[in-house]
């Protein structure tokens, strides 16, 4: 049997209905807000026709926000006359206010360019939906930035990535690489993480004048591993640079007096966290320049490892025997030759497997108390062993401890180190190329077996040799060639 037709009765009650729920809808508060009533510098009084997304929108905080600070369960739950706390504590003196307390990551990572996920990663964000403002976040393959609020002002509501360039004292196009994106009302911007609060470029913590870019290479860092920061300015200067206890000098790019890099190598045994590195720029004339940067390190993995050394070999642990050849290598092994002889990324010295990671912590049967200072490859006796890159040879000689050892100097503080030897086929002072002979696997000295130990320092500090093999690994910022 078919339906029965809607009848005039019908009809008319369906209008009805909509006319009544039209009625409805226009009598509930909804409202954008219009003037608002403060009822103190901590709460709002709710007006006739607010809604909560527009009173969030006007203070620059977010919806969740007022609503945890609130205890509201829903967004609709509100009362005309009800004051609404702006701030985030327990009302005791300090306590932050909502704009300090979650910011949204989204729209940031958007705004830079960069996915949620990698932000999070990088900066090892476990809750990365509440962040506070001023926090200094590692953007993957841009400057480390920080978020500036920009609630509470006139000119940062009608124009807000220009006044924050004013007031942080930085350039505007810095401001707008960092947030090419326009921003909603109350959203807190990116700054570069040198910046602060500025009328002028002469206030404390403003990027000086001199300096035109800086770059990181990815961060966070990884103990055990290096970091490059690129400084570009717009006059010349000679560029040094100073973190933890060590004083270097940067690297110029050939035939230019304004751009300087700092390589800045962390030792595995370091303890994770936050490092300062100063760039020291000195120009002609004037006083020097001070430019903060700061690297976040992180612990790395690496493995253990107990060594069982055979009888005939065990006296070679006496630290008598071994100390005038560890003087012998800390003499050659900080070597800062200022012209550049390699090229990235580094070749292998021998194609064989990896049988010991750097860093790894070793124990020759009574505690780990050292660290693996380079990387262990298997091979056989006599499989020939080529230089990874170009450089000079600044030892070829046989050691106690290390056999018969080969160190080459790449030039910018870059050495490289090469133990166990069963031959040596070139000489001290000797220029080599990648992928020429200098020797041969072995199995001489404090060896259990046959295989090549290859070791690399920058600056002194033994690093993870195998990021040189990798194209886009930390070095990959200075380029392929001198």
């Amino acid at each position: 049997m078919g339906r029965d037709r809607p009848t005039a009765r019908h009809r008319l009650r369906a209008w009805l209905c909509l006319l009544l729920s039209a009625l409805f809808l226009t009598l509930v508060p909804r409202a954008v807000v219009a003037q608002a009533v403060s009822s103190g510098s901590d709460g709002y009084r709710v007006q006739p026709g607010d809604t909560l997304g527009a009173i969030a929108e006007r203070f620059g905080l977010s919806t969740r926000t007022l609503m945890v600070a609130n205890g509201l369960r829903h967004p609709r739950d509100l009362r005309v006359g009800q004051v609404l706390t702006l701030g985030v504590g327990d009302g005791r003196e300090g306590a932050r206010t909502a704009v300090d307390w979650e910011v949204e990551l989204l729209s940031l990572s958007r705004a830079a360019g960069v996915s949620v996920n990698r932000v999070a990663q990088a900066n090892q964000l476990l809750r990365p939906t509440e962040l506070p403002v001023g926090l200094a976040l590692w953007l993957p393959d841009h400057v480390p930035a920080m978020m500036v609020p920009t609630a509470g002002d006139p000119l940062l509501q009608r124009a807000p990535r220009v006044a924050v360039a004013m007031r942080q004292g930085v350039r505007l196009w810095e401001v707008l690489a960092l947030n090419p994106l326009p921003g909603t009302l109350g959203q807190p911007l990116l700054v570069p993480a040198w910046a602060g609060p500025s009328a002028g470029a002469g206030a404390e913590g403003a990027r000086p004048r001199i300096v035109e870019r800086v770059s990181v290479s990815a961060q966070p860092v990884a103990r055990g591993d290096m970091a490059v920061v690129s400084v570009t300015t717009s006059e010349p200067v000679t560029c040094a640079f100073t973190y933890a206890d060590m004083s270097e000098l940067c690297r110029g790019t050939e035939g230019s007096a304004t751009q300087w890099h700092a390589l800045v190598a962390f030792s595995p045994m370091r303890t994770p966290g936050p490092v300062t590195v100063t760039l020291q720029l000195s120009p002609a004339e004037g006083e020097m320049v001070a430019l903060p940067v700061v690297l976040h390190v992180t612990g790395g993995r690496f493995d253990y490892e107990r060594l069982d050394l055979p009888s005939d070999r065990q006296a070679l642990l006496d630290p008598a025997l071994s100390q005038a050849e560890t003087a012998r290598i800390a003499s050659l092994r900080p070597l800062r030759s200022a012209t550049r002889h390699w090229t990235y990324p580094f070749r292998l010295p021998v194609e064989s497997a990896v049988t010991s990671y750097f860093g790894s912590r070793r124990s020759y049967g009574y505690g780990f108390t050292g660290y693996h200072a380079g990387t262990d490859f298997d091979g056989e006796v006599g499989m020939p062993v080529m230089a990874p890159s170009g450089g000079v040879v600044v030892l070829a000689e046989s050691l106690v401890v290390r056999g018969n050892a080969i160190m080459i100097d790449h030039g910018w503080g870059v050495v490289t180190g090469y133990w166990h030897l069963s031959a040596i086929d070139v000489a001290v002072g000797q220029h080599v190329e990648a992928g020429e002979r200098i020797g041969a696997v072995g199995n001489t000295g404090l060896s259990t077996g046959a295989h090549l130990h290859w070791e690399l320092w920058v600056n002194g500090v033994a690093v993870n040799v195998l990021s040189w093999l990798d194209p886009d690994g930390p070095a990959a910022v200075l380029g392929p060639m001198p």
